[in-house]
């Protein structure tokens, strides 16, 4: 099983994982999507060289990666995921992290209606994934949490997004890519169909959208290819129990 075996890697030493561009941002996290990922997306979205950092002793985490990540990070709670800029920058908790790729980017929209959408739609992405963490076989959580997720939980975030997605232009903001997308696929994907593949075929708008997102953006059509994301642990359906 996927999950299973990647798992497994996770607990070896893990070395620096460098993207094929010139080096000059550092993202600290596992050797997993999980909440670092739609960072990475964002990054490639606004062409922003990076590279991963795994921890030295791998998962869990040694008490010496911990105090580096709070050394660095300066928070005493969670560091990670955290971004270390070129210039000794750090960034840090996730949904701040992104926000700051996006302007960075210019990923985010210059209207003031634009903006409170993208803050939107990243909470509901947000809600999505935190539904998800909640059933999660492999760390305990009930068959009938993930059958529940399966049956309606996922389907109702689903809808949620498609719905706002036919307002737009193709994206959820107007006809380009915007932070918001990256938000958006980051749950719809890595904590939604492929967890349960079946997912999108009632949701065609999204599906359509999702195809689009990997399709027209360099930048994340060539993360999406590369060996730094096919080495990442990702969540599939055995998390489900299926």
């Amino acid at each position: 099983r996927f999950f299973t075996s990647n798992f497994k890697e996770l607990q070896r030493p893990l070395q620096t994982i460098k993207h094929p561009r010139t080096m000059s941002a550092k993202l600290h996290y596992y050797q997993a999507t999980g909440r670092a990922n739609v960072i990475r997306l964002a990054l490639a979205a606004a062409n922003i060289p990076f590279e991963d950092v795994y921890p030295s002793g791998g998962f869990p985490p040694s008490e010496e990666d911990k105090a580096a990540w709070r050394k660095l990070g300066g928070n005493t709670t969670t560091n990670i995921p955290l971004l270390e800029m070129a210039d000794g920058k750090v960034y840090t908790q996730s949904q701040a992290v992104l926000r700051a790729v996006g302007r960075m980017g210019n990923l985010l929209p210059a209207d003031d209606e634009g903006l409170y959408m993208t803050d939107k739609l990243i909470e509901d992405a947000e809600d999505l994934r935190r539904e998800s963490y909640k059933c999660f076989i492999a760390w305990g959580a009930p068959q009938e949490s993930a059958d529940a997720f399966i049956e309606s939980i996922l389907p109702m975030h689903l809808g949620n997004l498609e719905r706002q997605l036919k307002d737009g232009g193709g994206y959820f903001i107007g006809d380009s890519l915007t932070l918001a997308d990256v938000a958006c696929y980051d749950a719809v994907v890595n904590f939604g169909s492929n967890r349960e593949p079946t997912a999108l075929g009632a949701f065609p708008d999204l599906k359509a959208w999702k195809e689009r997102v990997e399709s027209n953006n360099e930048g994340i059509k060539k993360y999406l290819a590369s060996d730094a994301y096919a080495g990442l642990m990702k969540f599939g359906p055995e998390t489900l129990g299926k």
